[in-house]
């Protein structure tokens, strides 16, 4: 069930693992959908407030990230801490933590039935297990696409870092509010998954290194994932207009995609193979030499 009366503007992620550092593209991928996500869920609300996300305190090699959520003044001079806006990022951060619960609950799979209740919506998985959540976190979960990307986009960068073993939300005094352990990070990135008489087909986020590009839809491209080498078909119907645009892709660029992989139950081995790769969206192009930045406010 989510857990609500944050009643505070703070909260923290804790990154653990036995190594105490973190990569600096991990930390920054994680932070930068974690942004997108808050910002979907304020949007959602319709609370008419922008929020800025502060970073507070992170020191070298922290594996505690300690964030602010502050409504930006009109006049950019002053931010006030009302009590209305308590409220307002209060309900942010239950709307965000909520998202990343019923993500955890309903494990790579799809909602089997779903009931109003008051203010709750009654949400019963594919085991046959129930969860009650908000109504807004169902709507914003069902119908949000980049909410959707940001969520499984991020547990994917976490599942390619080996030194990572958990993931967890606290607020600010680190009393957990939701926790998601290495094992579960990989249905995390799972969008869908559908079998049928021995075939599965599973849409996952993904991280793409290029190593070939083609820019003919009927020939394939090849690219490292999760350090194997293989060839896609992109599908993504706005892949050519960023082309005819003048985007350019070349050797070493990453691409988060929505991918599509079918599968084949081999009964010799007793498990599924990977019998092909799809692109169905590119998400998002980063550049070789593109380097992110965040702004720490340490105040």
């Amino acid at each position: 069930m989510t857990k609500k009366n944050i009643l505070d503007t703070e909260f923290k992620i804790k990154f653990d693992g036995e190594q105490h550092q973190i990569d600096a593209n991990v930390l920054i991928n994680n932070l930068l959908h974690t942004s997108s996500i808050i910002q979907e869920v304020n949007n959602e609300l319709n609370t008419g407030k922008k929020i800025d996300i502060k970073i507070k305190a992170l020191q070298k090699g922290s594996f505690l990230v300690h964030i602010d959520l502050v409504e930006t003044a009109f006049d950019n001079l002053k931010n006030l801490l009302t009590s209305e806006n308590v409220q307002v990022a209060s309900a942010v951060i239950g709307g965000f933590v909520g998202l990343i619960e019923l993500k955890k609950f309903l494990k790579g799979g799809e909602v089997k039935s779903q009931t109003n209740e008051r203010n709750k919506v009654k949400i019963e998985n594919e085991k046959g297990q129930v969860i009650y959540i908000e109504n807004f976190v169902a709507n914003i979960y069902e119908n949000n696409a980049i909410v959707k990307d940001a969520l499984s986009q991020s547990f994917e960068t976490l599942e390619n870092d080996n030194s990572i073993t958990a993931y967890e939300i606290t607020d600010k005094n680190e009393k957990p509010l939701v926790r998601v352990n290495k094992d579960e990070f990989e249905y995390m990135s799972v969008k869908s998954e559908k079998i049928l008489e021995g075939e599965k087909n599973i849409v996952i986020a993904a991280t793409l290194n290029i190593i070939r590009i083609s820019f003919d839809d009927k020939l394939k491209s090849d690219f490292y994932f999760k350090g194997n080498k293989i060839s896609v078909k992109i599908s993504d119907p706005n892949f050519q207009k960023r082309i005819d645009n003048g985007e350019a892709f070349a050797k070493g660029d990453i691409l988060e995609v929505e991918l599509e992989i079918k599968q084949k139950f081999e009964k010799s081995v007793n498990t599924y193979i990977n019998k092909s790769y799809k692109i169905n969206r590119i998400i998002n192009h980063i550049l070789r030499n593109e380097q992110s930045k965040i702004d720490f406010d340490n105040d």
